[in-house]
């Protein structure tokens, strides 16, 4: 599920950390000389070196909610200013008192904001902040001095409504500019199981990420003895699940988002063919196959053993079994097979609420500023549909509009009396179709129909098979969603060759162990996971209100 996810937001949050780097390197080079000389006088690699020493160097982690150094370089709201000379304050780390105010000039269409630093707490610190909209951003180093204004012109009738409703967003970096690169290393650390060449996760990508989901998730994955379970293929039926976590960086960061146990999700078909794995994936480093597929049971098994896949099944309980129409579902993923990976509404099976499903210290707000800047770069990089723009179009019940900018989105349901949180937080629709795009030679390069990542795909083979009612919408669910519903086998772990599981699972590759907390508990209902908060690191805010949300 959202494999994509976690490049997206490491991309757009280094993209800012890395902006103002430049500024600093000059101050660094002042340091360069006792940093060599740590350098010269180790046995570890030049990098691995660099990095020692700026953790040495840096000065305390103190990013709001963050408790280790992986994603500390992510910026801080602090609030808006809106025009009408209004001031926010704040003090931090380097500043007793510290503010920002705006002044709309005389012609309405300049606008300018000050940042004011007084008070310095010591003076071998430094600051940088960032001040945005969808339409604009400034990053300023405040390493030398306490006082900076900026100004914008010519803004347009949309900037100067988005500014009306949302003002000037103010951030502030957590990190020096010795803990920010320290910090944003220590980050893509976490990605090298899926950014390396081969299929496998080295072992120290394994062990950073598990640390990472103990850490930040409160989800542990112990060593298990065996890193194969035999189970007869007999004892798989149509609709059980596959549940899945490879340690790459990508599954962690989505577990972390959503409380859930898995990173990716697969459903059991069986026909006269014999046993296969159907399921909504992206042909990468580890994975041969692009789009919805259809995969026989035993080359899905050594592809996974070579990609390091943690795997658990979860098989239906026996009357669930009994009503889930298999031709009907099969019937379905016939209309669907080939359709490309649920880009366009990656990131809304996650956002339900406004302000409640983000790890801090991200925000509703930030993430609209992260998009809007990310908005022209991923179209200039890529021929995928937009990961964001569709899923608002549709939010926004518009009928064409391809060419509109994320920014012009965001403006748009500002006209609409919408923030950007609540737009997000609008429930996906499992009858939208979103567009295709055709080659020139007229032939589709992927052609319309429904979102689906891997869950929702899922989800929706359960619902077509009939065993969820028609009133679940799936574009909604996370793997969470999909393993918490009342419908599994409870004597799993009792299946012959099982022997490592819990109740409604039986894990049968993998080094590390999966565990499925608040497994099947919540009979399905009409609208369930629409709007459900989820705050890591202990989720209690889901727990609340499980049965109803």
């Amino acid at each position: 599920m959202l494999r994509k996810l976690g490049l997206l937001l490491l991309c757009c949050a280094l993209a800012h950390a890395i902006t103002y780097l430049p500024s600093h390197l000059q101050h660094a080079e002042q340091s360069r000389g006792s940093w060599m000389h740590e350098i010269e006088h180790s046995e570890v690699t030049f990098v691995e070196s660099f990095m020692k020493v700026l953790q040495n160097h840096a000065v305390q982690r103190s990013a709001k909610g963050v408790p280790g150094p992986e994603y500390a370089f992510v910026p801080q709201y602090l609030g808006s200013v809106m025009p009408g000379n209004s001031t926010i304050e704040w003090s931090s780390p380097c500043f007793k008192h510290a503010s920002a105010s705006i002044s709309l000039n005389a012609d309405k269409t300049t606008v300018s904001v000050t940042i004011q630093l007084d008070d310095r707490k010591t003076l071998l610190c430094d600051e940088a902040y960032l001040l945005a909209t969808p339409f604009h951003y400034e990053i300023l180093d405040m390493a030398l001095i306490s006082s900076k204004t900026i100004t914008w012109t010519k803004t347009t009738a949309e900037e100067m409504q988005d500014l009306a409703v949302g003002g000037v967003r103010v951030f502030r970096f957590p990190k020096s500019v010795s803990d920010t690169i320290s910090s944003a290393y220590e980050t893509i650390k976490l990605f090298l199981g899926a950014l390396h060449g081969g299929p496998g996760v080295p072992k120290d990508v394994a062990e950073r990420n598990l640390k990472f989901l103990e850490t930040y998730a409160h989800c542990e994955m112990p060593p298990r003895t065996a890193s194969e379970t035999m189970i007869d293929e007999d004892e798989m039926q149509s609709g059980d699940m596959l549940g899945i976590v490879r340690l790459d960086g990508l599954d962690p960061l989505i577990m972390w988002g959503t409380g859930s146990h898995l990173g990716h999700t697969a459903v059991i078909m069986r026909d006269e063919s014999g046993v296969s794995v159907l399921e909504s994936q992206v042909e990468s480093n580890y994975w041969p196959q692009d789009r919805v597929q259809r995969t026989p049971f035993k080359q899905w098994v050594t592809w996974a053993k070579e990609a390091d896949y943690n795997v658990v099944w979860i098989p239906l309980r026996a009357e669930i079994r009994a009503r889930f129409n298999s031709t009907a579902a099969l019937s379905e993923f016939a209309k669907v097979k080939g359709l490309l990976y649920g880009y366009h509404n990656l990131l809304f099976g996650w956002i339900d609420t406004p302000d409640s499903n983000f790890p801090s210290p991200l925000t509703s707000e930030l993430l609209g500023v992260a998009l809007s800047i990310a908005d022209p770069l991923m179209r200039k990089a890529s021929s995928l549909p937009s990961l964001w723009n569709g899923a608002l179009r549709q939010r926004l019940k518009m009928e064409g509009g391809e060419e509109m900018s994320t920014a012009q989105l965001i403006a748009e349901g500002e006209k609409r009396g919408m923030t950007f949180g609540e737009l997000m937080s609008v429930p996906e629709q499992d009858s939208w179709v979103y567009p295709g795009v055709r080659a020139k030679d007229g032939s589709w390069l992927y052609p319309p129909g429904p979102a689906m990542v891997c869950n929702v795909f899922v989800c929706r083979m359960w619902k077509a098979g009939g065993i969820l009612p028609p009133g679940v919408n799936c574009g909604e669910f996370t793997p969470f969603d999909n393993y918490e519903l009342a419908i599994f086998d409870t004597k799993t772990h009792l299946t012959p060759g099982c022997v490592d599981g819990d109740d409604i699972s039986c894990q049968i590759l993998g080094q590390y162990k999966i565990s499925l907390p608040r497994a099947n508990q919540i009979k399905p209902f009409p609208g369930m996971r629409e709007h459900c908060p989820g705050t890591a690191p202990d989720y209690q805010d889901r727990i609340a209100v499980t049965s109803s949300c």
